[in-house]
């Protein structure tokens, strides 16, 4: 070995590039979680091909995040089973849900919704489902409804946000990692 050599500086340049590299790694991840969560369709009243025996007043939509109040922004359109829509008035939006007015009717069949509500992170989210009037059967309060207004199911902390606690763990994981890989570098160097 020639004089001057230091094994300590090779390994410091070592952990120091480890610890850069998974840093950024991680940055990226963090900032591409938040990217790929959207609002979700969680449920609605009428539920998702559920019977009904009467057309409610509205129809209702819930999401897992809040959606944008931009007027305009967000449509709801219920036809009947004749193909002509039922529904009035705009989309209103409270926090997560949207909801429609509908026309009062009595055709039975297959009413077919289709939907396009925005995120409040911009995030277009569109889809469709049926729902049935059948006056000899009826499925009970569907998919957490009580009524029309009135969610009585509730998600826990942790469903509702774990892509932001995934995202807060991973942060601090990687700064732990960062500091103690700087720890060892110092104390590597220190016994030098």
């Amino acid at each position: 070995m020639w004089q001057g050599y230091d094994e300590s500086v090779r390994n410091k340049g070592v952990w120091s590039s480890c610890a850069s590299t998974l840093s950024a790694l991680a940055l990226l991840l963090a900032l591409a979680l938040p990217a790929s969560a959207h609002a979700e369709f969680l449920d609605s009243n009428p539920a998702v091909v559920s019977h009904v025996t009467v057309l409610p007043s509205r129809i209702m939509l819930h999401f897992g995040e809040n959606l944008s109040d931009l007027a305009g922004a967000n449509a709801i359109v219920v036809t009947g089973p004749d193909g002509v829509e039922v529904t009035e008035n705009l989309a209103q939006v409270e926090g997560a849900q949207v909801s429609r007015a509908m026309k009062p009717g009595t055709m039975l069949g297959a009413y077919h919704v289709l939907y396009r509500v925005l995120s409040e992170d911009g995030h277009p989210v569109k889809g469709n489902f049926d729902f049935f009037l059948d006056a000899s059967r009826s499925d009970p309060a569907p998919h957490g409804f009580a009524n029309a207004g009135e969610r009585t199911e509730q998600k826990s902390f942790l469903a509702v946000h774990s892509t932001h606690v995934s995202i807060a763990l991973l942060v601090l994981l990687t700064l732990g990692m960062w500091f103690g890989f700087e720890n060892l570098a110092r104390k590597r160097r220190d016994r030098k």
